[in-house]
């Protein structure tokens, strides 16, 4: 089971980092690590980095970019696709998604893709890292 941290970056860090996503995800990680006595400086980087997600229109987004599958489920601002082949359980918060899935690519990113360009994706735990409108360019090239 992965987990993945989807943050959206504001315009400047994009600009600065979208050739350097390592230095981004450094930045993150730490802010990630930071022990509970460094809560300030953590929710400094935070919002020197991210924009912060309108919780409201992003559950509306994501509820009606899945309401025709017959697999999806949402409750307050968790949104769950439970099939055969998927279990992808999104939580949505104002400074990051948070997602828990089976899968590489799973069929939130499809949504999230759509809802800005500068969406970011940290899996801290297998130090894996990416901007998602990359991964989606290079995953509808090779459809």
């Amino acid at each position: 089971m992965r987990v993945f941290y989807i943050y959206n970056v504001n315009d400047f860090f994009t600009s600065v980092y979208d050739k350097y996503p390592y230095k981004l995800y450094k930045m993150l990680e730490d802010a990630y690590y930071t022990n509970k006595h460094n809560i300030v400086l953590s929710s400094t980087y935070y919002e020197q980095i991210t924009t912060n997600f309108n919780k409201l229109y992003i559950n509306n987004y994501i509820n009606a970019n899945n309401k025709l599958d017959s697999y999806y489920y949402n409750k307050n601002n968790i949104h769950i696709i439970s099939s055969r082949d998927e279990y992808s359980k999104l939580m949505v918060s104002s400074y990051c998604l948070k997602l828990k899935t089976n899968l590489n690519y799973p069929t939130f990113f499809k949504n999230i893709t759509t809802y800005s360009d500068n969406i970011f994706i940290c899996d801290f735990e297998n130090q894996d890292y990416f901007w998602l409108n990359k991964v989606s360019k290079l995953d509808k090239i090779t459809v």
